[in-house]
């Protein structure tokens, strides 16, 4: 079960009238989630847009069996270009220069 935070739920009714500062408190991040209540119950879960992909995404790497999540990784690196480690090592010391200067 998940616990929610005082600052946490709001009424139906209260989400209704500062949808504003509901999305604005998810956009700040000052919470992760907003629980909404209808007769104080918990009815449904408002998420800003970053925490439902990301909650989409774990849910779509979970379903895949191992040998479609080996397959979706073998593609993925095959679509990607490996560095060595001379390479990184440059790319950071000019990170690191430019943010010197």
């Amino acid at each position: 079960m998940v616990a929610y935070k005082s600052n946490e739920m709001m009424s139906s009714t209260d989400v209704a009238k500062n949808f504003g500062a509901v999305l604005s408190k998810l956009s700040n991040h000052e919470v992760d989630k907003i629980c909404v209540l209808r007769n104080n119950k918990p009815e449904a879960v408002v998420l800003s847009a970053l925490e439902y992909e990301q909650l989409s995404d774990y849910r779509y790497w979970n379903t895949l069996s191992e040998k479609e999540y080996l397959q979706k990784a073998l593609e993925s690196s095959e679509n990607s270009r490996s560095f060595t480690i001379e390479e990184v090592d440059a790319y950071l010391q000019r990170v690191i220069e430019s943010h010197e200067r």
